[in-house]
């Protein structure tokens, strides 16, 4: 139990599915030496140039221990072509068309991972060999057809499955994530658990009596990440941006994964000036912790809650503000990326919800205070002054 433990600690899914695929190749120089009568005539010297690409596959893998996409379509892209060459050396037709039969288990490991190019490439390679051998091997145009049927159904099915299942699961995955509001790979809240805390938000800001400031930021040229290097390496970049901004954030603010690489700050903040600082401060950090940098956009405004039917609600507040928001992250992605912009608005006329509002002003205070000091950054002297006061 301990060595299977160690086994997947240490692989993923997918380099230890090609461990095993190919690792049950090795042994064939052995077969083939104990019983000549299975190759062609010729084929020893072929079969061990073949058992040559198999064997590189399984090293590479080996060490490697994880596998990016681009490293899996040229190792999976070798383990077809030495398939399909091992079929062709077999004296027995029958024992042929079963190693041929091999070549779906490729195109099935490629189907873990959500890129679709490596998948329909590993796949089509797969269709083709597949058919070139049968082209070779089969003695009738009958044999050939049924042949071609049987090794397209081999192939296709499973990597459907496969691909069915893994959708399956993430579409699962993301409705427990949407329901619970914490982001699954980096801690955060989601989008949808901030969402589900802005009331409370806005209550704890306008105690304050600062500004509210939001922090959209969108790490730059992302999908070279993941296209380059794979997307576990994509995984570990959000994982390390998470961190470094959530370690440069003003103190009690809220930090969020708002959705694919893009991430927010809420906070309290005393004018543009400190939010344009925190701005910068999250984008330095990212940028000396990852190999990648970040565009942000900021806006900051006043907040001024009202009873009156005048005053936006909830919903439109945020709109608003992520509207401008996503407009100051544009600008920066056009003007070279890796840079902040940052706007102030004009003072937001909010209308709390009814269950926040108490005739009792005292016992409404007190339960800001508490929620200031749950959720916004820490007060001030003088504000500290006023509460004891």
């Amino acid at each position: 139990m301990t060595f299977f433990k160690q086994l997947l600690d240490r692989y993923d899914a997918r380099s230890l599915a090609t461990l095993i695929s190919t690792g049950g190749v090795l042994p064939l120089p052995i077969v083939a030496v104990l019983a000549p009568d299975t190759l062609r005539p010729g084929g020893m010297v072929l079969l061990f140039v073949i058992w040559g690409f198999i064997a590189a596959v399984f090293v590479v893998t080996a060490l490697r221990s994880h596998l990016t996409d681009a490293e899996f379509a040229v190792l999976g892209g070798m383990g077809i072509i030495g398939i399909c060459g091992t079929a062709l050396i077999l004296s027995y037709k029958t024992s042929a068309t079963a190693v041929l039969a091999l070549v779906a288990v490729i195109p099935t490991i490629a189907a873990i991972s959500p890129s679709i190019p490596l998948v329909l490439g590993l796949s089509s390679l797969a269709i083709v060999g597949a058919i070139m051998v049968l082209g070779m091997i089969a003695t009738t145009s009958a044999a050939l057809i049924i042949g071609i049927g049987a090794v397209g159904g081999t192939i296709v099915v499973p990597v459907f499955l496969v691909i069915a299942l893994r959708r399956s699961l993430e579409a699962t995955l993301e409705r427990q994530t949407q329901l619970s509001g914490i982001d699954p790979l980096t801690g955060l809240l989601n989008r949808r658990g901030f969402l589900s805390r802005v009331s409370q938000l806005l209550s704890a800001a306008h105690v304050s009596n600062g500004w509210i400031g939001i922090l959209l930021m969108d790490i730059d040229h992302f999908k070279r990440v993941n296209d380059r290097h794979g997307h576990i390496a994509g995984d570990g970049v959000l994982l390390t941006t998470a961190a470094a901004i959530r370690e440069v954030a003003p103190p009690g603010s809220v930090v969020c994964r708002f959705g694919g690489e893009e991430f927010l700050v809420f906070s309290v903040v005393r004018d543009e000036a400190e939010l344009r600082a925190s701005a910068d401060r999250v984008r330095i950090a990212v940028s000396e912790a990852t190999p990648v940098t970040m565009s942000v956009g900021g806006v900051c405004a006043p907040l001024i809650a009202s009873i009156r039917t005048r005053a936006a609600p909830t919903d439109d507040v945020v709109a608003m503000m992520l509207d401008r928001a996503d407009h100051c992250v544009y600008q920066a992605k056009t003007q070279g990326r890796d840079r902040s912009v940052v706007e102030p608005m004009d003072p937001v006329l909010w209308r709390r919800p009814p269950a926040e509002r108490t005739a009792d002003k005292r016992a409404d205070a007190a339960l800001q205070y508490t929620v200031l000091e749950l959720f916004t950054r820490e007060l001030g002297p003088n504000h500290q002054a006023a509460k004891r006061n």
